[in-house]
């Protein structure tokens, strides 16, 4: 068990390194030295957790939509306005994640990887159901970019509302319409 913890400690520490850096300059300029010495973590320890800074991140970001899909109510019948602040507050919590996904660091493909593990998500919560107009890849896909569009006007305008706020526009602009192509119950 200590060695779990240890590797852990090791894991949290150089994820918050890379985040901590990817704030102060770009992801293509840092690295793994960089992370290392961040993390105050050896060079070789690094490759015993990661094989590439793009891993790292990868890593990093996974675990922060991990989080948020624990968080959420597990029953897309939920409340929408819950839901809403349940994201906004996870928003607040984790911004240096969220702006790190808005300014789309790391390498297109991983930034595919991060989209696409979101809109599985949203597609297991579909269970196949949406507008026969409409198909649930397409309608997932345009949710996750539509919460990420909002999460991202807010962070980028200094969250001028409350995560209470936002929930509800939340609910309105981006849950109302998806509920009607999904065929959720309002």
């Amino acid at each position: 068990m200590a060695t779990d913890r240890r590797i852990q400690r090791t894991r949290d520490r150089l994820r918050q390194a890379l985040a901590d850096l990817i704030l102060q300059r770009s992801y293509e300029s840092i690295t793994i030295r960089d992370i290392t010495a961040r993390a105050d973590s050896g060079y070789a320890t690094f490759f015993r957790h990661y094989r590439t800074k793009d891993a790292l991140l990868l890593d990093l970001l996974n675990r922060s939509i991990e989080e948020l899909a624990r968080l959420l109510p597990p029953d897309d019948q939920a409340d929408p306005v819950e839901e809403g602040r349940i994201i906004f507050a996870h928003a607040a919590d984790n911004s240096q994640l969220y702006l790190i996904l808005l300014r789309g660091e790391g390498t297109s493909s991983l930034m595919a990887q991060i989209g696409a593990t979101a809109e599985t998500e949203v597609l297991h919560r579909l269970g196949g159901r949406s507008d026969p107009m409409v198909p649930s890849d397409i309608l997932a896909h345009h949710l996750v970019t539509s919460i990420m569009t909002l999460i991202g006007w807010w962070l980028q305008h200094g969250r001028p509302y409350p995560p209470e706020r936002m929930a509800h526009i939340y609910a309105k602009m981006i849950m109302q319409p998806f509920r009607d192509l999904s065929g959720a119950r309002s």
